[in-house]
């Protein structure tokens, strides 16, 4: 998860993924840190770089995988947020 310092709209995260990709995940959004709003969904990754259009607003916003794309788990060489 990334911590933005402040409540702030959102319009893009940009995920840039190692081999060990996620084909299903959600980016989540959050004012608190305990309470999470999903911006976006999607069960069809397919590793590489996902530059994805989300709307919402938070001071904190994570990526929570749920189906990984290989055995290997989840790992990202960048996760960026952009308001």
């Amino acid at each position: 998860s990334v911590d933005l310092g402040a409540d702030t709209a959102l319009s893009r995260v940009k995920l840039n993924w190692e081999a060990a990709y996620g084909k299903s995940y959600k980016i989540q959004t959050s004012t608190d840190g305990s309470t999470w709003t999903t911006a976006y969904s999607t069960t069809a990754g397919n590793g590489g770089t996902d530059d994805l259009t989300v709307s919402g607003h938070g001071r904190y916003v994570r990526m929570a995988a749920t189906k990984r794309g290989t055995a290997y788990g989840y790992s990202l060489y960048e996760f960026e947020v952009y308001s």
